[in-house]
């Protein structure tokens, strides 16, 4: 006797059973295939929070402030390259806002070393942020180059 037939043969003698798999287990089962999860998931919500809130603080020009927030949320970012590059793009703004011209440096370095840049362009940044962060990275062209 088959695996398959031996519990068929006892389903058989438990009609409860079936009625309970009917009413409790299989309604809350999905049938659909397992979609793989956005990149996002595998980033701990303390960090998608924190760059949640950073991006608040820029946006009301408290860019020292942000600028902590987003270099914490970045270390969150590691191993999610699109949000890594958001977060430096952020960083690389707000530290020239704050005229910390060696941060603005150590970023556009960063983006470059990370190979960030075409999933920056890609990114949905707000347009005038990715043209502040155009003419902060052509201005610093040499710099990263060093």
């Amino acid at each position: 006797m088959t695996m398959v037939s031996r519990v068929k043969h006892r389903l058989d003698f438990c009609p409860s059973i079936l009625a309970f798999l009917f009413l409790f287990i299989l309604p809350g089962m999905s049938l659909q295939p397992q979609q793989s999860q956005p990149p996002t998931s595998r980033v701990d919500p303390f960090y998608l929070n924190l760059f949640e809130e950073a991006k608040q603080v820029f946006n009301r020009g408290e860019f020292d402030e942000a600028f902590q927030d987003f270099k914490l949320a970045a270390f969150g970012f590691l191993d999610e390259p699109d949000l890594l590059g958001e977060a430096f793009v952020y960083l690389t703004v707000s530290a020239y806002n704050l005229k910390r011209t060696d941060q603005v440096e150590h970023y556009l370095k960063e983006i470059s070393r990370f190979k960030l840049t075409t999933r920056i362009a890609d990114s949905s940044l707000p347009e005038g942020l990715k043209e502040q962060f155009n003419r902060i990275q052509s201005a610093f062209k040499n710099a990263v180059r060093g």
